[in-house]
């Protein structure tokens, strides 16, 4: 048993994966999630000496996929696994701006229980999303820290839940479009209420290291949407309600499609 490693990156920031790549080790791939077009950034092609670069190290691996925003790492991460057949292995979500030190990864799946995920960075939030640093269960996990799930963890309301991706526009006023806004921006959010149940697990942070151009006007920490992360998670959490009907919706889909799946199977 292994662990595949997979992140997404922007226009503006794959040219630093040259230097983050060899700070990388222990992996069976390191899966990079790029998007041929870019909701924010539009048309885009993978730079030549990256190209070069995963010639030479076939574990390092470029995957197009459509732009769901930062949680194209996770779902490009489990879509590689399953092409792979790895479906013992580990998945390891990271960010393209951090350092990683190897005993993060190992730290990680050595908490790994059938019933959790873990992170090596989280919070918890009250109420009025007041929050605190914690070891230990959290509530909040964070993709900077990265974050271990088993293959059998994939929640495929994430693959419906992100068709609503492309209709909506950023900065408009319309509530559902906001909504949706915040949850392309705070993947981490969404990821964190879909394992609520999970028991997240934090460990780790010392081996994290963000590098300084994880703090430049592009990071999403600094959205121009909502001004910072923090600004995105509270308006998801204000208006959880909203997320809550998405899910009941995909349940209720999901639900009715077994039942005709099951009367035609009996007709």
């Amino acid at each position: 048993m292994g662990f595949i490693l997979s992140c997404a990156t922007t226009p503006q920031r794959i040219g630093k994966l040259i230097h983050i790549i060899p700070h990388l080790s222990g992996y069976k791939y390191f899966v990079i999630n790029v998007c041929q077009e870019y909701k924010r950034f539009g048309k885009f092609k993978i730079p030549k000496e990256l190209l070069q670069l995963c010639k030479k190290n076939k574990k390092v691996v470029f995957q197009f996929v459509d732009d769901y925003g930062p949680v194209c790492k996770y779902i490009g991460g489990f879509r590689f696994m399953k092409k792979k057949k790895l479906l013992n292995d580990k998945l390891i979500i990271i960010d393209d701006d951090t350092k990683y030190n190897k005993n993060l990864f190992y730290e990680l799946m050595d908490n790994k229980t059938n019933s959790n995920i873990t992170t090596g960075s989280g919070f918890d939030y009250d109420e009025k999303f007041n929050y605190k640093i914690v070891e230990g269960k959290t509530d909040m996990v964070e993709g900077y820290g990265g974050i271990c799930f088993d293959y059998d963890q994939y929640n495929e309301f994430i693959e419906w839940f992100v068709g609503f991706y492309k209709h909506f526009k950023f900065k408009n006023d319309i509530l559902i479009d906001k909504y949706l806004s915040a949850s392309f921006l705070g993947d981490d959010f969404i990821l964190s209420n879909l394992y609520n149940h999970k028991h997240a697990i934090q460990s780790g942070r010392q081996y994290i290291q963000p590098y300084s151009y994880g703090f430049e006007d592009d990071a999403l920490h600094k959205n121009n949407v909502f001004g910072s992360n923090m600004g995105s998670y509270k308006f998801l959490n204000d208006e959880i309600m909203i997320f809550n009907t998405f899910k009941l919706k995909y349940i209720l889909n999901k639900s009715i499609n077994e039942i005709r799946t099951i009367s035609k199977a009996t007709a």
